[in-house]
């Protein structure tokens, strides 16, 4: 909330309250500053206002001036879910429209943006997963003699290289998968199982077993995985997590891709 003064026709100042007002099925991006009178169209906006004085009252010690009124990470695209298409009923010059899954922000709060209002480089990111073509018969796991241990690391994505003690457990982990044994990958605190077990499955994706693969974490290390998967690879690593809607929306955007006929086709490769 803040105070303006504005100068009447008369020469004279007056002073108006402005909040900064977040609207309903719109992004931050669209966070303006507005008076009571602008506001006015929402019939409950008195008792909104009412409950929000009393929450800064309670909360002015927490509060200063100079912070910023949302986290800055929610104008971040994350990515980019779907695309749509319209024309513009003014000009008749075709408007594209994304919709927009932001960072740190569940998928329920996803909104629909313009194109000129995302960023290009997400887009870019959007249309090489929209462009993966759906592995619709399974390769078999390859023979237990077909395995060959990797002597040096392979470059992974950024030129990320494994250690040389990494690689030994890469090796470990794949001879156990040709060899169809379960494994258990425990060493001290720091040394990257993580990435391990990332290398692993890139290099079983390399092999032709496109997945999915489904990764199970703690709550506390999702997003350090997520990072790592994205730092590591260019497979396409989705957090399903969150409330009812937001995993509704994972399943409906992010488990099946589009065939040429816009239709839903279940994905069998990461």
């Amino acid at each position: 909330m803040r105070v303006v003064k504005k100068e009447l026709p008369s020469g004279q100042f007056t002073e108006s309250e402005e909040f900064f007002v977040k609207y309903k099925n719109y992004s931050y991006l669209h966070c303006e500053w507005a008076t009571i009178d602008q506001l006015e169209k929402d019939k409950r906006i008195h008792q909104k206002l009412k409950r929000f004085k009393t929450k800064m009252t309670q909360m002015r010690h927490f509060f200063h001036e100079d912070e910023e009124p949302f986290n800055p990470d929610y104008v971040e695209v994350d990515r980019i879910l779907d695309e749509s298409h319209s024309v513009d009923k003014d000009n008749g010059e075709p408007v594209v429209y994304y919709l927009v899954k932001w960072c740190s922000l569940p998928y329920e709060d996803s909104t629909w943006e313009l194109k000129e209002d995302v960023d290009e480089g997400k887009i870019g990111e959007f249309k090489r997963i929209q462009a993966r073509h759906p592995e619709l018969k399974r390769l078999p796991r390859p023979q237990a003699g077909s395995w060959k241990k990797l002597e040096l690391s392979h470059e992974y994505k950024n030129h990320n290289q494994l250690r040389e003690y990494q690689l030994e457990g890469v090796n470990w982990l794949l001879f156990n998968w040709y060899n169809r044994r379960n494994c258990i990958l425990a060493d001290e605190m720091g040394l990257g199982k993580t990435i391990q077990s990332i290398a692993f499955l890139q290099e079983v994706y390399n092999v032709g077993i496109r997945g999915p693969f489904l990764v199970i974490a703690p709550l506390s290390t999702i997003t350090n995985w997520e990072r790592e998967f994205n730092t590591w690879t260019e497979m396409n690593s989705i957090v399903y997590h969150g409330s009812l809607a937001s995993r509704q929306m994972i399943q409906q955007y992010e488990m099946y891709c589009k065939d040429s006929r816009r239709a839903r086709v279940a994905l069998t490769s990461s």
